[in-house]
């Protein structure tokens, strides 16, 4: 086994910086690939938070015309129930 005081070879600092670039390329391509993906996540979690607000506001709105309305599937399930007995 070499010695770490050991001063490289022009060869193996040449190796040892091709290998580094190598690793660097690649470094900053998954980078950039997990800023797309985080960006895409965020733009995913937005649409949905403004669809989910919509519901809320449509849910609040057709309760306040008809309280007796079934909005959800469990209320239509009930309602039909209750209109079988």
């Amino acid at each position: 086994m070499e010695k770490l005081t050991e001063a490289m070879s022009d060869k193996e600092m040449k190796a040892a910086l091709r290998d580094l670039g190598f690793a660097v390329k690649k470094l900053a391509k998954n980078y950039d690939r997990l800023m797309d993906a985080q960006r895409l996540i965020m733009s995913l979690e937005q649409d949905v938070f403004h669809e989910k607000w919509k519901v809320r506001y449509l849910t609040r709105r057709l309760k306040a015309i008809n309280p007796h309305e079934a909005v959800t599937e469990e209320e239509l399930q009930e309602m039909i129930k209750s209109n079988e007995n």
